[in-house]
C-alpha cells in the first residue's frame, strides 16, 4: 500500500501530512484530553465539607455510638454540632443550652441494641436527606465546602425529625437563619 498524503493548502504554503503525522496528532490530542480530565477530577476531590463540619459529622459517630443506635440521625449530627465552637453555631445555639439540649435528647432517644464501635456506622435516610439539605444550603450561599452552618440549615429542612423540632423550640426557623447567616443567592 502507497503512503497517502494529504495536501492542506494555506495561504500561499502547501503542507504535506502524511497518515502518519495525523496518528501522532490524534495521540497527542488524545493524551492532553486525558490530561485535563484527570486534572480536573483531581480538583473535584478537595473535601466536599469544612474541617468544622468533618469534625461535627465524626462526633456524631461518636454520639450514635454513644446512644447506641445502629444509624446516625439527624439528631445525632445535632449532637455533633454541639461539639464544634464554630461563632455561626454558638451564636444560635449559646454554650450554656447544650447541656439542655444534650438532656432532651438522651429522654427522648432510648439506648437501641447494643452497637459495637463500626468505621462505617451508617447515615439513617433522615440524616441523608439532612446533608443533601446541607449541600443545597451551601450551593445557595454560593460555597465550594459544606460548613458546620450549612449542617444546621440542614437540620432545619425537616419537618419530622427530632433535631429539627428541637432547634425550632429554641427558637430557630430556616429563613431567619438563613438571612442572620447572609450571602443567600436564589
Amino acid at each position: 500500500m502507497g503512503r497517502v498524503v494529504f495536501r492542506i493548502p494555506v495561504g500561499e504554503l502547501r503542507y504535506n501530512v502524511t497518515g502518519a503525522d495525523l496518528m501522532a496528532l490524534a495521540a497527542v490530542l488524545l493524551l492532553l484530553f486525558a490530561y485535563l480530565w484527570i486534572l480536573r477530577s483531581a480538583r473535584r476531590r478537595e473535601p466536599r465539607f469544612t474541617g468544622e463540619a468533618q469534625r461535627a459529622i465524626a462526633f456524631a459517630r461518636v454520639e450514635a455510638e454513644r446512644l447506641q443506635s445502629p444509624t446516625i440521625e439527624p439528631v445525632h449530627l445535632l449532637l455533633g454540632l454541639l461539639h464544634v465552637p464554630v461563632p455561626a453555631i454558638i451564636r444560635h445555639l449559646p454554650l450554656d443550652s447544650h447541656q439542655a439540649i444534650r438532656d432532651e435528647v438522651r429522654d427522648h432517644v432510648g439506648g437501641g441494641a447494643i452497637v459495637d464501635y463500626r468505621d462505617d456506622l451508617p447515615f439513617g435516610d433522615d440524616a441523608r436527606l439532612a446533608l443533601v439539605a446541607a449541600a443545597r444550603e451551601a450551593r445557595g450561599f454560593s460555597s465550594r465546602q459544606i460548613g458546620a452552618d450549612h449542617l444546621l440549615l440542614g437540620l432545619l429542612h425537616s419537618d419530622t425529625s427530632l433535631a429539627a423540632l428541637i432547634l425550632r423550640e429554641r427558637g430557630l426557623r430556616l429563613e431567619p437563619l438563613r438571612a442572620s447567616i447572609g450571602g443567600w443567592q436564589e
